[in-house]
């Protein structure tokens, strides 16, 4: 054979150009390359859930501040509200007109307290203190307390000067009497003297003794006829005398004695008046008693109705997004104290949401925190939103739920700007938790070993 036939091209296309180098050779290289692929590359284990986007905090809680039946309600899903605005308006318990007529009410009645206090006080210092226009009758109630006590200090002194009176004329009385009973005593000392003169056969009477003439008749007719009978005569005569003038005395005691003691003078005024006064002041507090509660009570249902108007009107505590309670929406009585909103951060100015998702127990062991999640949201704003985010918080106890008991897992998760500007709260999607990473070699390894699901 001709070795030059070795190297013609038409021998080496049949000679290398077979089955053999054209298929065989390439697809050994392509098993090579996956085996060696399968040590080299690696793919993620993950577990599956439904997730929705919630906030990484609750900004304010409001609840309902009225059980009154509500007239506006600006309350709705994932609206941006600013501090103080109108959320909630609810129906007034009072009308103008009846809050108008308690204020008038209240003006009248302070006005009256304030004279009732005039009053008292004019009563207490005994002079007129009103000095602009007496609208309750007032001034006239101090009048009427003046003029009794006036009339109580005449009635005093006119009852004072009639004892004056009595009090002289028993006095004159009594004075004649003494002066009587004076002479009518002086008389019987006189005869007392001449008895004695005579009984004892003296030479004479005392000077001033009236009855010189009596002695000295005595003394002729006894010194004519010295009997004792002439003696017993004449001491008989002034024995009768004297007797007659015990019994005139004894009368004139009492006569004395008829004329009484002269009435005492009523010093008990001003003890009087201030009784007096005391009544009045007593009155007067009494209706102010009866003032101040009345003041009390309206100033009460003008304070219940102004705290009522301020719970007329919810506004927003604080600037963010709100969130309804699904079990109030559309009601027209919102009770008082019922949690009805939460306002959550705006995703704009934060840039940052909680994927919250629920799994079953079986893959507790694998969800550690810093684990990624990845929330995928489809046909929003007509493209698909893929959030990824870190596990921060995974419950140690589950859930009830109608699939059962679960357990809640949160993931924080930073968007762009782009997506903060659609992204709302409570969008769901899927969401997958990366547990793992594997070779391909060892993920098929344990699946054909049914080591993962």
């Amino acid at each position: 054979m001709n070795p030059n036939l070795f190297k013609s091209a038409e021998f080496y296309h049949r000679r290398y150009h077979n089955f053999a180098t054209v298929l065989i050779l390439p697809l050994a290289i392509f098993v090579l390359f996956l085996v060696l692929f399968s040590f080299v590359g690696q793919k993620e284990v993950t577990v599956k859930s439904i997730g929705e986007i919630t906030p990484t905090k609750v900004i304010a809680m409001i609840q309902s501040t009225s059980d009154n039946t509500v007239l506006t309600n600006h309350l709705a899903e994932n609206k941006t509200v600013t501090k103080g605005e109108l959320l909630v308006q609810y129906t007034k318990n009072m009308e103008a007109s009846q809050q108008t007529a308690i204020e008038t009410q209240l003006a009248t009645y302070q006005r009256q307290k304030a004279e009732l206090e005039t009053l008292k006080n004019s009563l207490q210092q005994g002079t007129n203190l009103f000095t602009d226009k007496d609208e309750f009758g007032y001034a006239n109630t101090f009048n009427n307390f003046i003029k009794q006590s006036e009339d109580l200090t005449i009635g005093i002194s006119k009852n004072n000067s009639e004892v004056s009176k009595q009090a002289s004329l028993t006095n004159h009385t009594i004075a004649a009497i003494d002066d009587q009973m004076n002479e009518l005593t002086k008389q019987m000392n006189d005869y007392h003297e001449l008895y004695h003169a005579i009984s004892s056969n003296a030479s004479n009477l005392p000077q001033n003794n009236p009855h010189q003439a009596t002695f000295n008749l005595y003394k002729n007719e006894y010194q004519v006829k010295p009997d004792p009978s002439t003696t017993n005569q004449y001491l008989s005569q002034i024995n009768t005398n004297i007797s007659n003038l015990k019994s005139s005395l004894a009368n004139l005691n009492i006569q004395k004695a008829g004329t009484g003691t002269a009435t005492t003078y009523d010093n008990s005024l001003s003890t009087k008046i201030e009784v007096l006064r005391t009544q009045f002041i007593q009155i007067a507090d009494q209706q102010l008693t009866s003032l101040s509660t009345k003041i009390t009570d309206l100033q009460n249902q003008l304070n219940q109705a102004n705290a009522q108007l301020q719970n007329n009107q919810l506004t927003a505590p604080e600037t963010g997004i709100l969130h309804i309670s699904s079990a109030l929406k559309g009601k027209s009585l919102l009770p008082k104290g019922t949690e009805i909103a939460q306002i959550y951060p705006d995703i704009t100015k934060t840039k940052e949401v909680l994927i919250t998702y629920y799994v079953p127990s079986a893959y507790m062991t694998n969800l550690k925190k810093g684990q990624t999640s990845r929330l995928i949201l489809e046909k929003i704003g007509n493209q698909t939103i893929t959030i990824i985010g870190k596990i921060n918080s995974i419950d140690t106890s589950a859930t009830e739920t109608k699939q059962g008991n679960l357990f809640k897992i949160t993931a924080k998760a930073s968007v762009p700007k782009k997506d903060s500007q659609i992204l709302k709260y409570g969008l769901q999607g899927q969401v997958t938790s990366v547990i793992a990473k594997k070779s391909f070699f060892h993920y098929y390894k344990d699946k054909l070993l049914n080591n993962v699901e």
